[in-house]
């Protein structure tokens, strides 16, 4: 805890660490409330998987884009004037009543968030005071998970006066974030050869060194399962435990109690693991150990086991997330997580989408809910066991 205390003493990652979660408030606010708006005002049909898919899209195709500028502009600026831009369009959403123009700004929205969450994530090292990393990076996914347990509350409780209200503080939680960001610019590494190309340089950076790799593997297997909870635990709360729509709400709320546990769990004990095992090492470990307890969700018998299941997964959750960015930020330069982090977000949502599609096995009858459910949990398990034995690569890319 002493390094939490350390940490929030610091100025530049205090205001860092507060702008992140303003940030990620706003965005799940959004994330939560626009299919409402969709719904209301369109209908629940296509326009609004359209509408899902238009916040998406962007970020795989136009990633070469966004390399290209966090490179030659730097990180900080590039993310500062994206927030702000989002935080405008977002405040007009509610005002766009023709149905092109009201899909177009999602569209820009989706662009914009392209340059948003490289460029924080590239920045979450240089913030962070020198011998805390592993607890500067739980206290960033505490952030993170905070929000998404308590953006979509919140966002229904701003949008009953009115979307125009409700998105308009939606937007000031975006716009405010974005002038704490701003003073954290720094010139970008122009040395830093490995840049180049952007999408080249990504490649040359992940065969550079097979930890990135294996670290870019246990990513995008945890998108995949990720991805695939939120129908399996809506399902198995409909058919296996017959509860009611507040227990479904519950076991969402399960997933952020976990991480907040295992925050405290980190700042007690993974100084001792870190002392024994590389960040790469716990990174693999603690990811077994999640897919492990999440397969313990097949035999919950209510919805108060698997809450309590959820929960105790969020411990390892967090641990293993906290070493992973650690892990990063120990193998790549500042200038090179930029550029990588540029590629490997849109990555995550595609993984994330593909986790969310698998449903269709189960939807389509092709596997019943616990073979589904057991699959999704070893794509996120499986590969991390023999990339636990991986031998070190390079010591850094570059």
């Amino acid at each position: 805890m002493n390094d939490y205390r350390a940490l929030l003493r610091a100025p530049r990652f205090r205001a860092f660490w507060l702008a992140l979660l303003a940030a990620n408030l706003g965005s799940w606010c959004v994330i939560a409330t626009l299919p409402i708006l969709v719904a209301e005002r369109y209908g629940a049909g296509m326009v609004l998987v359209l509408s899902l898919g238009l916040r998406i899209v962007p970020k795989v195709l136009l990633a070469p884009l966004a390399g290209g500028l966090l490179r030659r502009f730097g990180p900080a600026r590039v993310a500062s004037s994206a927030m702000a831009a989002m935080a405008v369009l977002t405040a007009g959403l509610p005002w766009c009543d023709n149905p092109i123009l009201f899909q177009a700004t999602i569209g820009a929205i989706g662009t914009i968030d392209l340059f948003i969450n490289p460029g924080l994530l590239a920045l979450r090292g240089s913030v962070t005071p020198a011998g805390l990393s592993m607890a500067g990076n739980t206290m960033f996914s505490v952030a993170d998970r905070a929000a998404k347990v308590a953006g979509p509350a919140l966002g229904g409780v701003l949008v009953l006066p009115g979307f125009a209200t409700g998105f308009a503080v939606f937007a000031a939680m975006t716009g405010l974030a974005a002038i704490p960001i701003a003073r954290f610019s720094v010139a970008p590494d122009a040395s830093d050869q490995s840049q180049s190309g952007s999408l080249p340089g990504f490649v040359r950076i992940v065969r550079g060194d097979r930890r990135i790799v294996g670290l870019l593997v246990a990513s995008v297997t945890y998108m995949v399962m990720l991805g695939g909870l939120r129908p399996f635990l809506f399902w198995a709360n409909r058919d296996w435990f017959g509860a009611s729509d507040t227990a479904w709400t519950g076991l969402l709320v399960a997933q952020g109690a976990g991480a907040l546990i295992g925050a405290v769990v980190s700042a007690l004990f993974v100084g001792r693991f870190l002392r024994g095992m590389s960040a790469y090492t716990l990174t693999m470990l603690t990811g077994i150990i999640e897919g492990a307890i999440h397969l313990l969700l097949l035999f919950a018998h209510s919805s108060v086991q698997a809450m309590a299941i959820l929960a105790l997964a969020g411990i390892p959750e967090i641990i293993s997330t906290s070493a992973w960015f650690t892990a990063m930020q120990e193998r790549l330069a500042p200038a090179q997580q930029a550029l990588f982090f540029t590629f490997a977000a849109p990555m995550w949502d595609l993984f994330f989408a593909l986790g969310i599609a698998s449903a269709g096995l189960h939807a389509r009858w092709v596997l019943s809910l616990s073979s589904y459910w057991a699959m999704v949990s070893l794509i996120a398990t499986l590969p991390l066991i023999p990339l636990l034995g991986r031998g070190p690569g390079s010591s850094r890319t570059g």
